[in-house]
């Protein structure tokens, strides 16, 4: 005789259980989706201190306060999912700085938009964890009762409900009164205050601005009307041109990578490209072409050699946002520079997963490096101030370090923002490849033997095209310049190359140089 699989003896048995699970299931998610819908963070984008909440419907929605209108485009996310950004203070000196600033930034929205994204994601998850702990302990709460109240008085209170004549009304009565309680009490607030302002009225940018033919990316946009709409439109305007400036020249010189792709040097099988970056100061615009460039010459490690900003404020994270997006497939090696000090720029860097060397030698993707944040502090425009250490004593100091390691653990590559900081190091012959920026020229390959060892020293020009320490800009103020180091099998540099973008927007490809074994 075949045994039946379902039973009223097993599904007694698994009752009590999916009774739970679902009890669980569902108020985990009532109560993850209703923090959700209510949460917020207050984090840095672009220029501003902000406030990002997650929204449903269906759109990126970005306040900048009493002045200046709303703003929104679609977001084409599944649920109608979207966010909030409710832009709040800024350490601009006045408006015309501000809007530049934010214009400028908006041309290249990728690292803040990734910023945004890990936020939103963030909040989701913290909101999850939340409601499946708070639904774990209802599930607690409700075992703990059911077994305080025990077999017998369960099954005395449940023939007191079942003996009335009319038990299932009754118990039809009571689930409705249950539920309408709870939905009132969860949305009747809301509902039952007066609404005294009406709702707004969006209209798309191209209607505001006629006269201006307006990029792709702008034609989704819609600006909240009102006086703020109006009135500001001047100001609107600008940065409307601002940001087609930016966007248009540096999309441009990304695309014309492709022109120049056969005179980029492409390695061998087994070896390994870098690309080194550095004195980028701010100008996020030039980070699509140096991304392109990395693409094409095959490059799987940024070296980024500092100065990523112009006086290393909590504002300017954008900067390593914008660096973490273009290169989120590219293991990242980086110091801080002199216009990094301040603590924000290298916590910004950690959090975003690069590895910020420390005086320890560190292996990343079979190269050995060595190196360390610059120790001077500059704002911009002001006066060096010393730091806990010298450049002199820094580079005693890292020397040292270098001329520790045996010679099968020799150090390939040395990384530091002022060259004299690696002096000593090259000096003595204690690392393959010294790296640097800070001068916003290019200086060498040089190349020479110490005790019988090669060492080549290399500066990179300014990769933003800074002019002293300020980059930010709808063009270049000077060549930008990136640089493609070629890696043996061995992790050891055999070759460098130049790229540079002119200030007419051509790109100039360096001859590939070998170096030394």
């Amino acid at each position: 005789m075949a045994t039946r699989l379902v039973t009223k003896a097993r599904l007694r048995a698994i009752a009590p259980w999916a009774t739970l699970v679902v009890l669980w299931l569902l108020t985990s998610v009532t109560i993850g989706m209703v923090a959700f819908a209510n949460d917020s963070e207050r984090v840095t984008i672009g220029a501003h201190a902000a406030t990002v909440s997650p929204t449903f419907d269906g759109h990126a929605t970005v306040d900048l306060g009493a002045v200046l209108p709303r703003l929104r485009i679609a977001s084409d996310n599944p649920l109608g999912l979207g966010v909030n950004v409710d832009i709040q203070e800024t350490d601009a000196a006045n408006l015309t700085d501000l809007i530049n600033r934010d214009a400028l930034i908006a041309a290249q929205p990728d690292g803040e938009i990734g910023r945004i994204q890990q936020v939103v994601q963030e909040m989701a998850v913290d909101d999850a964890l939340a409601g499946a702990g708070s639904g774990l302990l209802v599930v607690v709460v409700v075992t703990t009762v059911w077994a305080m109240i025990g077999v017998r008085r369960r099954r005395e209170l449940w023939h007191l409900v079942h003996r009335h004549e009319r038990r299932l009304e009754h118990r039809a009565i009571v689930v409705l009164v249950a539920m309408l309680i709870t939905i009132a009490s969860i949305f009747g607030p809301g509902r039952m205050r007066p609404v005294d302002v009406p709702p707004t009225e969006w209209k798309p940018l191209a209607e505001l601005l006629p006269e201006i033919p307006l990029d792709e990316q702008l034609q989704g946009v819609e600006v909240a009307s009102g006086f703020s709409t109006t009135g500001g439109v001047g100001v609107i305007r600008t940065a409307v041109e601002t940001y087609q400036r930016s966007s248009r020249f540096y999309g441009r010189l990304k695309d014309s990578v492709a022109d120049v792709a056969s005179q980029i040097h492409q390695p061998a099988e087994g070896q390994k490209v870098a690309l080194q970056v550095n004195d980028r100061h701010d100008n996020i615009g030039i980070d699509g072409f140096a991304a392109e460039v990395a693409k094409v010459g095959g490059a799987k490690i940024l070296i980024d050699a500092g100065d990523d900003t112009s006086s290393g404020q909590g504002w300017e994270v954008f900067s390593i946002h914008s660096l973490r997006q273009h290169f989120k497939d590219l293991k990242v090696v980086a110091v801080a520079g002199n216009h990094d000090a301040g603590g924000h720029i290298e916590d910004a860097m950690r959090k975003n997963g690069f590895t910020v060397l420390d005086s320890k030698p560190v292996e990343v993707e079979g190269i050995r490096f060595l190196g360390d944040s610059d120790p001077t502090k500059t704002g911009l425009g002001s006066a060096d101030s010393p730091g806990d250490e010298t450049i002199e004593h820094q580079s005693e100091r890292l020397a040292d370090v270098a001329c520790e390691q045996p010679e099968n653990k020799r150090i390939s590559t040395f990384v530091v923002h002022d060259p004299a900081s690696g002096a000593d190091t090259a000096a003595r012959g204690c690392a393959r490849l010294v790296l640097s920026g800070h001068l916003h020229r290019q200086v060498g390959p040089e190349s020479r033997v110490v005790d019988g060892r090669s060492v080549t020293t290399y500066t990179n020009g300014t990769t933003g095209g800074a002019a002293y320490a300020f980059a930010l800009g709808y063009t270049l103020r000077r060549p930008g310049q990136v640089t493609l180091i070629t890696y043996d099998k061995e992790g050891q540099p055999i070759g460098l190359q130049s790229v540079t973008a002119e200030l007419t927007g051509a790109i100039t490809v360096g001859a590939y140089t070998p170096l030394p074994s």
